[in-house]
C-alpha cells in the first residue's frame, strides 16, 4: 500500500534493520494519562496488519480486533505512561516526549539490530540516543506508527474504563476524560479527583473554586 512508504524506504536505505513506530493517545483530555506505544512490525506485514489506519478513524470494535492482531504479530510492543501528576509537574509536551523515549527504548531493546524510530508529529524525542525521524500525520504514512496509534488508544480507553470504577460519577468510561458537557458538568458538581490534570484550565478553575 503506497501510503505506508516510510517503513519500507527506511529499511531499503540500508541504514537500519528495524523500524519502530511511536504514537500517543490522550494529550487533550482533562483527566487520565497520556499513553504512548512503540511498535516494531515484521518486514512483510500480513494482510490483517495492512488493514491498519489512524486509530481515530476506526470504530472501537475494529481497534480492539486489530489490537489483538498487532499484539500477536508484532516483533515488539512497548507501552509507557505519562500520568496526571507528571503532566502537571513537567507540562504536557515534556511528559509526553519523556514517555515516548521510554517506550521507544524498550521496543529497541526487544527488536535488536540497528533501529530507526519514527515519531508521529513534528516534535522529536528529547535527549534521545537512537536514530529518529518525525513524521507529521505519521499514522497515515507509516504502518508501524498506525499500529502504535491503535495500541495506545485501546490501552488508554481500557484504563479510562477502570478509572470510571475508581472515580464514579464523572463518566470516564464514556468520554475518556475529554472536556465534554457531561464531564464539565460532573466536574463542577463533584470537583476534581486524583485522575484530573490540575493545570488544565477547566480543572484549575473548578479546583480554585473548591478551595
Amino acid at each position: 500500500m503506497a501510503g505506508w512508504s516510510f517503513d519500507a524506504e527506511a529499511r531499503e536505505s540500508g541504514r537500519t534493520d528495524r523500524v519502530i513506530g511511536v504514537d500517543e493517545a490522550g494529550r487533550g483530555p482533562l483527566a487520565g494519562p497520556v499513553v504512548v506505544a512503540a511498535v516494531t512490525l515484521p518486514e512483510n506485514p500480513s494482510a490483517q496488519l495492512r488493514l491498519l489506519k489512524d486509530s481515530k478513524m476506526m470504530t472501537p470494535k475494529s481497534r480492539s480486533r486489530l489490537f489483538g492482531v498487532i499484539a500477536s504479530q508484532a516483533v515488539s510492543v512497548s507501552v509507557a505512561w505519562a500520568h496526571p501528576r507528571a503532566i502537571d509537574r513537567d507540562n504536557i509536551l515534556a511528559a509526553t516526549l519523556s514517555a515516548m523515549g521510554r517506550a521507544a527504548r524498550r521496543a529497541a531493546a526487544k527488536s535488536g539490530g540497528r533501529v530507526l524510530v519514527l515519531v508521529d508529529g513534528p516534535r522529536a524525542i528529547r535527549n534521545f540516543e537512537l536514530n529518529q525521524k518525525t513524521i507529521v500525520d505519521g499514522d497515515a504514512k507509516s504502518l508501524c506508527i498506525a499500529a502504535a496509534s491503535v495500541i495506545a488508544k485501546v490501552v488508554r480507553d481500557r484504563w479510562m474504563e477502570r478509572l470510571e470504577r475508581r472515580h464514579p460519577g464523572y463518566g470516564f468510561a464514556v468520554h475518556k476524560g475529554y472536556g465534554t458537557k457531561i464531564h464539565l458538568s460532573a466536574l463542577a458538581k463533584l470537583g476534581p479527583c486524583a485522575a484530573h490534570r490540575l493545570t488544565y484550565e477547566p480543572v484549575a478553575k473548578v479546583a480554585g473554586a473548591v478551595r
